[in-house]
């Protein structure tokens, strides 16, 4: 953490603590009444997980045990250390069907190895619990309404939608409408397309349809994965490239720099998607 912020942060976070009766000035967040001061981030995360019905037990268990092992790679901590505040803000939300979605993880501070750590170990104790159809919509609209919703408490210098799934959508309001509602909003969508050829869910061009359908906002981009058992290091290139300012924990994490302007041009060229977003089913359709 900077010297010079050090200062400012703990007294906010000593208001934080105070007006939300915390245990410790890094635990869980729970949601906000009429907080007296807020606590400065650098980037307020959204994790939102895809548990819907093509997601089978273990793929669940592989995507949970990647995202609680990213918070104990040294990398990922030394670019949150390396971050103007050198603090970051976490929550989680697992998804599926319309309206069929849970916060299973409230806002968390993370600064340093042991809150990291710390993270890690009540992200790894979490609980899977799978539902039915897949609305990245429903997912989209309440993680912007939990970062919107927590404003007042904690203020985000980047606020970031980390979007991980294995199918298109196929049910709640039109993906269309929400993706174009989220492209000037302030709030970078990133996504994780799975594309795991030996899972029930695979989807052969997800990440044409995520470039065009899911990623939104200045810089966003999106890393498919090929394999399921590639989760856990492709959350971890993810998260770093979230959290960095500048390049140099990106090199540092050994991440080619190749991929930040392959994943940009990527996320700003897919325009359209053929038949549209919502042609697998919105709006309440039964999709395929």
């Amino acid at each position: 953490m900077k010297a010079g912020m050090r200062g400012t942060l703990v007294r906010g976070f000593g208001r934080f603590a105070l007006v939300f009766g915390l245990t410790g000035a890094f635990g869980a967040v729970p949601a906000p009444a009429a907080p007296a001061g807020a606590v400065q981030v650098d980037v307020k995360l959204v994790i939102a997980t895809d548990m819907s019905r093509s997601i089978d037990a273990e793929e669940a268990q592989i995507q949970r045990q990647g995202v609680a092992d990213v918070f104990l790679d040294p990398a990922v901590v030394a670019t949150i250390e390396k971050g103007s505040l050198g603090v970051i803000a976490v929550a989680m939300l697992d998804w599926s069907g319309y309206r069929d979605d849970r916060v299973v993880l409230d806002w968390t501070l993370v600064h340093d190895k042991a809150s990291a750590a710390a993270l890690a170990e009540k992200i790894r104790k979490l609980p899977t619990i799978q539902g039915q159809r897949t609305s990245i919509s429903s997912a989209l609209e309440h993680a912007i309404a939990m970062i919107n919703d927590s404003d007042n408490a904690i203020v985000g210098t980047r606020k970031v939608i980390d979007v991980s799934g294995d199918g298109p959508n196929n049910d709640g309001m039109s993906l269309q409408h929400v993706h174009d509602a989220t492209q000037n909003n302030g709030i970078v969508v990133n996504g994780l397309p799975i594309m795991d050829e030996n899972s029930e869910g695979y989807f052969a061009d997800l990440d044409v349809y995520y470039g065009a359908c899911v990623v939104a906002g200045k810089g966003a981009f999106l890393l498919p994965v090929k394999r399921f058992k590639d989760f856990g290091a492709a959350m971890r290139r993810k998260l770093v490239l979230e959290i960095a300012q500048d390049q140099s924990p990106v090199k540092q994490a050994g991440i080619n720099p190749l991929f930040i302007q392959i994943a940009a041009r990527t996320a700003s060229a897919a325009k359209t998607y053929p038949g549209g977003c919502d042609k697998y089913g919105g709006w309440g359709g039964d999709g395929p």
